[in-house]
């Protein structure tokens, strides 16, 4: 009787549960796509010019983006995302004009790529950007 007692007391050996392990991969899996970007990211294509202009842009259309989305073309003024502009936009893509792109110093990065985005959009292939405007 007193070996079964000792066989009884023995250490077992203790099984892992691998429950928590799954739920750890499933938070890590969830965290990581969460917290990934879904959209897609493109390149724009950009010349930088220099301040000597060449024969075939000294008929470029200048534009100039000032600060709060004001936009000036060859002296005249138009607000960025309005409807005068995007027509503007979409006969200088069909006139296949080169397009010089000069912002003030204030504007910022991000408001200059979308203008250059609106431009590719509306099918203009021939866009340079200038030195900053002061």
């Amino acid at each position: 009787m007193l070996v079964v007692l000792l066989n009884n007391l023995a250490p077992r050996k203790k099984t892992i549960s691998i429950t928590p392990l799954i739920d750890v991969v499933f938070i890590l899996l969830l965290f990581f796509m969460l917290s990934s970007t879904f959209n897609q990211k493109k390149q724009l294509e950009i010349k930088h010019t220099t301040s000597g202009v060449s024969q075939a842009e000294g008929e470029a259309v200048q534009i100039v983006l000032q600060p709060e989305g004001v936009v000036e073309v060859d002296g005249a003024q138009y607000r960025v995302g309005e409807q005068p502009f995007a027509q503007l936009l979409n006969t200088i893509a069909e006139n296949n004009s080169h397009v010089r792109l000069s912002a003030r110093a204030s504007v910022s990065v991000q408001s200059v790529v979308e203008l250059i985005d609106m431009g590719y959009q509306a099918g203009i292939t021939q866009l340079n950007l200038s030195e900053s405007v002061e």
